[in-house]
């Protein structure tokens, strides 16, 4: 008689790390610039694009981890979803930094006009 054998389920790639992922690369790259084409229409286009870009990576970043972590090694993924919480973040923080940057330079030119 023949003695069976155990299958083991092969590992996936979690499809919402992937998704991160992806999203991370579209803000850092075709958002923008779709955000500058679109700024004709609304000016603020240039920082929400890119900026819901980023927050979808990043949601998608840290429910994936979540999911990888608790599925105990059926999933795979876990440097897919931390490089998309990583591209997140730093959009996020380049986009503070030009805000920071625009509404600082406001506030010094209305000083500056308003002295002369």
């Amino acid at each position: 008689m023949e003695q069976a054998q155990a299958i083991q389920a092969v590992p996936t790639y979690s499809s919402l790390a992937i998704f991160g992922l992806a999203f991370g690369v579209l803000a850092w790259t075709a958002l923008p610039v779709a955000g500058m084409l679109m700024a004709s229409m609304w000016l603020y286009n240039f920082i929400a694009l890119p900026l819901t870009g980023s927050f979808i990576a990043l949601i998608c970043g840290l429910t994936a981890q979540r999911q990888i972590r608790r599925a105990n090694g059926a999933l795979l993924g876990a440097g897919l979803a931390k490089a998309a919480r990583l591209l997140a973040y730093t959009q996020v923080a380049l986009l503070v930094l030009i805000a920071t940057f625009v509404v600082l330079q406001v506030v010094v030119l209305k000083n500056h006009a308003t002295r002369w």
